[in-house]
């Protein structure tokens, strides 16, 4: 038996059954990352809905990628009580056949967020409301109390920063990566942070400003002040930042910070 909602970040959508409810999994852990609501009940492996899922997820698959504007798409399949209502967002920096293997490798990293349940509403919801996923990083920066509290800053800054971009200078598609580009001697114990904003581009700019600020404003409750990496991605709207050597995603940042600059 398999569970009838599923939501799914980073995932190989033909096999979109998920199994367990996740919480703040760590970002090392193997992909897919599910999150389900059991309470939504279960289907049978051969069943009509089952049927809908699979045709579902290789249309949006099929969709998305032929949409190179946008990388998303939403549908529906079957009736009451089989039917199925999906939706797809690729990362806004890939290629159309990225896009396309997102639906169709075994494991996808960080490509594609999916969403699949027996109900339709978050179809029409304007932020995440019914599902996100929480992923952490699983390390932490090293340093005392103020070297924390001047991560925390930086990395709000970016990230705020990052979403004002999606918004105000990339409406048609709602995302954008970011780089604050540190000082050895003004950030001992990190330097580069990276960061990316994006939204389902259906969104009209302000649902989506709206959606990414109060992911924001959460970011620092529901995450370790001193993780380095962490993301909340959701059906409307997807916030990340990480510490690291080099970015996550392809190409230049559309946002750069200078630690002394700022």
């Amino acid at each position: 038996m398999q569970p009838r909602c599923t939501l799914i970040h980073a995932v190989a959508v033909v096999a979109a059954a998920a199994a367990a409810a996740l919480l703040l999994p760590p970002l090392a852990a193997g992909q897919p990352w599910p999150t389900c609501d059991t309470s939504a009940g279960t289907y049978k492996a051969g069943s009509a809905y089952e049927s809908n899922l699979r045709d579902l997820a290789a249309a949006l698959r099929a969709d998305a990628a032929a949409s190179p504007s946008a990388l998303f798409a939403t549908g529906n399949r079957g009736g009451a009580p089989d039917a199925v209502y999906g939706l797809l967002l690729c990362r806004g920096d890939l290629s159309v056949s990225d896009c396309f293997d997102c639906g169709t490798r075994a494991l996808v990293y960080n490509q594609c967020y999916a969403r699949f349940s027996n109900k339709g509403d978050f179809l029409a919801a304007t932020d995440n409301a019914g599902g996100e996923t929480l992923l952490i990083s699983g390390t932490n920066i090293t340093g005392g109390a103020g070297v924390v509290a001047a991560y925390d800053r930086a990395v709000t800054e970016l990230l705020a920063a990052t979403v004002r971009y999606a918004v105000e200078e990339n409406p048609a598609r709602l995302f954008a990566t970011g780089q604050r580009v540190g000082d050895d001697a003004r950030d001992p114990g990190f330097r580069n942070i990276y960061s990316m904003a994006q939204c389902s581009p259906d969104l009209p700019p302000a649902s989506c400003r709206r959606c990414l600020d109060g992911v924001l404003a959460r970011w620092w409750q529901v995450f370790p002040l001193n993780g380095e990496g962490a993301r909340v991605a959701g059906a409307r709207c997807y916030l990340r930042s990480e510490l690291g050597v080099g970015p996550f995603y392809t190409g230049a940042p559309m946002v750069v910070l200078r630690a002394d600059k700022v």
